[in-house]
Order: structure tokens, then sequence, then C-alpha cells
């Protein structure tokens, strides 16, 4: 069992919620549920022990993701099965985090989140995934992914949007970038199907740059 974190110079305190953290859950999310996790299927993953929720030293929920194994219903296991990842069914995905207004402490909580899915899926692939919103800026997000330690391994398109793929397994840092993209590039697409992958990134004169190399 994750155990509660006490930092003195932010407050953390990360927990796996179980259903008596149903209503607190709700409160967060509303009746919708977490991205990813409809509100229906709230009850039954608490149960399952799959929520990781932050409370940050308050009463009320920051922060909430679920981590859904691969062979699970829910539409991003799906996605990621259907595109080839963990076509049988070994493994689990994070999904996107709920956070409440201006928190402050997203890349702990994804620290925290593949900590914990690491322990708990010990000798499987853990994936992550973050929609791309072409209305929103999603470049400070992408980057709290891959500082976080994660590797951005695909794009994959989801109904009218594209959802972000991510690796808990990185890539060597020596090599050679091969390229600086955008997140917006029509390149990047093509390349991280060639093989290429994005574990760490820079800043240039028009915003964040993945920097791409090989990941084999």
């Amino acid at each position: 069992m994750l155990q509660t974190l006490e930092r003195n110079a932010v407050t953390f305190d990360a927990r796996v919620l179980t259903p008596a953290h149903l209503e607190a859950l709700r409160e967060l999310c509303g009746q919708n549920g977490l991205p990813a996790l409809p509100g229906d299927r709230l009850l039954p993953a608490l149960q399952n022990g799959q929520v990781l929720g932050d409370y940050a030293g308050g009463d009320r929920l920051q922060a909430a993701a679920a981590l859904l194994p691969l062979y699970a219903d829910e539409p991003l296991p799906a996605l990621l099965r259907a595109a080839g990842y963990g076509a049988d069914g070994q493994g689990a995905v994070l999904t996107p985090p709920l956070l409440r207004s201006a928190y402050p402490q997203l890349r702990l909580f994804l620290r925290m989140a593949l900590r914990w899915a690491t322990e708990r899926y010990a000798s499987y692939h853990i994936w992550a995934a973050l929609p791309l919103d072409p209305q929103a800026p999603c470049e400070e997000l992408c980057a709290q992914y891959l500082s976080a330690g994660l590797t951005l391994r695909a794009l994959r398109p989801d109904g009218t949007r594209k959802m972000l793929i991510f690796s808990a397994r990185g890539i060597a840092h020596w090599r050679d970038p091969y390229r600086r993209l955008r997140l917006n590039d029509p390149a990047l697409p093509r390349l991280l199907e060639r093989g290429y992958a994005a574990a760490d990134f820079g800043w240039g004169s028009q915003g964040m740059e993945l920097l791409l190399r090989a990941a084999v």
C-alpha cells in the first residue's frame, strides 16, 4: 500500500483511495467521473484500489488519477490495445489526472503515481496518456509528464482529438537528439511511429521543443 508522504516545502498527502473516499472523489470530478473513467465506474475502481489521490494537507481532495489494467473495458485501455500496446492485456495505463484549480505539484503527483504503478505491476509495462487539446495549451502538461520520468512514444487518434501516449520506460539520454519538434508539428506522429521517442525537452523562441532520440 502506498504510504502517505509529508514534505516540508510542499505538503503532499498521496494515498490509494478506498470506497470511503467516493464522495470526496465525486466532489472533485462531478458525475462525469475522472478523465477516461466514467462516473459509474468510480466505485468499482475504488473497490479495486485503482485510484490515487492527493489531499495536499487539506480536507478536500486536490488531485486524482486512475490506474487501469490493459484488459479493462474502459475506453483508454481499449485504445491502447487497438494501437498494439499490451495486446495480451498485460500492463496498465495511468489516466490523465484531474486537478483542482491551481494545484501546484503535478510533477510530484505523477512521480508518485509511477512508483505506485511500478510496485503494482512490477513485471509489466506501464503507460500513461494525455489528451492533446488543440483549443488549449498542452505544452506545460507535456513538460510535467516528461519531467516526471515518462517518455513520449506515440500520438494516436481518439475520436475527434489526439492522445499523447507515454511509456514508463526511458531511452538512452546520451544519444544525440535526432530532431527538435514542437507538439503541433505534423511530422511528430510519423517520427514516433518510426521508432523515435522524446524523454526530455528544451525551450525555443516558440515554446517547448521535444528532443527526439532513437528509442532502440
